[in-house]
């Protein structure tokens, strides 16, 4: 009898050891930390759910003008945490998002039959700077995650519309772009896409940079590994680039991947966990935003880091950060021409 109990005391202490190391990241949870999302369609409701399943925060809040479907979208979304330790979700005024540690914008216009890409920068420009304006003032130490496209312009107006420091406004950026590429090579050389190593920079959009000349498997140079002919790096970038055209014209619609995106932001901000990921976010030397990796943690962006890149590299991020200054300069100065930008996901 004795032994059986010594047993049972074993098995015990095992199975509180086991709950402890699989629920360290709750464990080591911010206490009190609430995550706003503002725009409650299908890219913020994808998000919300992420975010509550991957157990990183106390609240989450939403916020959505259309507030019959903003009420239906959280009570739906509660249905979903009855299932272990899951945050509170619920409504939210602009003021409370505005105290929450983790802002996730998402709202937005879509483009209208024959409207300009200009024009719906403007009219998202006129969104987003009414939404900030009914959140002020920001928490101490509050951090904005844009997710609205185009995703760099919006990220350097929510800069200039804020006030908050440049390390805590950031967009999603090319992080699902870069989570596309690693997963096409995998499929190729037959490997993990936790294997693949590389960067998607430049724009979110149609002049995006693929720098191949830094991509890795397990550690090892591309080459080394799946040496690729131009043609065939060519026809990768054209996937990668237009896969979400691809995606939208069948379902309408993407909403998975970039939820799935905005959980691991929210998880390397609140978990201080210094992730590597390529974001949006102001570069002084160029006066605007644009992708390159950054190391993300509680304070936001704790540092940039420039990837060595070949000649050719430059001069398409050279390319691609032009564009973006044009579009800048043709919506703060009407009537200047500005270059066609993309609003996907």
């Amino acid at each position: 009898m004795p032994q059986i109990c010594q047993i049972c005391r074993r098995l015990g202490a095992l199975y509180v050891a086991s709950f402890l190391i699989r629920n360290s990241h709750i464990m080591s949870q911010p206490q009190g930390s609430r995550i706003a999302i503002i725009g409650a369609g299908k890219v913020g409701a994808a998000a919300a759910y992420s975010i509550i399943h991957r157990q990183i925060a106390s609240e989450v809040l939403l916020l959505d003008i259309k507030e019959d479907f903003l009420d239906a979208q959280v009570q739906d979304l509660r249905d979903s945490t009855s299932f272990g330790i899951s945050p509170r979700v619920k409504h939210a005024t602009w003021k409370e998002c505005g105290q929450c540690d983790i802002i996730v914008f998402t709202g937005g216009t879509n483009q209208k039959g024959g409207e300009s890409r200009l024009a719906l920068v403007q009219r998202n420009i006129s969104v987003i700077k009414s939404g900030f304006e009914q959140m002020k003032p920001f928490g101490e130490n509050t951090i904005l995650v844009m997710v609205t496209n185009p995703v760099d312009i919006m990220t350097y107006f929510a800069l200039k519309y804020t006030g908050l420091p440049p390390h805590r406004v950031f967009g999603s950026g090319t992080i699902l772009d870069t989570t596309r590429l690693k997963d096409a090579i995998a499929q190729k050389a037959e490997v993990a896409p936790r294997s693949v190593h590389g960067y998607v920079i430049g724009e979110h959009g149609d002049s995006q940079v693929i720098a191949w000349s830094n991509i890795t498997i397990g550690g090892i140079p591309l080459d080394n590994v799946l040496p690729l002919e131009d043609e065939e790096k060519h026809e990768l970038a054209e996937f990668i680039r237009f896969k979400a055209d691809r995606l939208n014209r069948v379902k309408g619609e993407t909403s998975f991947g970039i939820g799935a995106v905005l959980a691991n932001i929210c998880s390397s901000i609140l978990l201080d966990e210094r992730n590597v990921v390529p974001l949006s976010h102001f570069h002084a030397d160029h006066g605007i935003c644009f992708n390159k990796p950054a190391i993300l943690g509680r304070a936001g962006i704790i540092r940039t880091l420039d990837i060595p890149l070949e000649e050719n590299e430059v001069a398409s991020l050279e390319r691609s950060i032009a564009k973006l200054k044009g579009v800048i300069v043709g919506t703060e100065s009407p009537g200047v021409p500005v270059t066609e930008m993309s609003s996907r996901l």
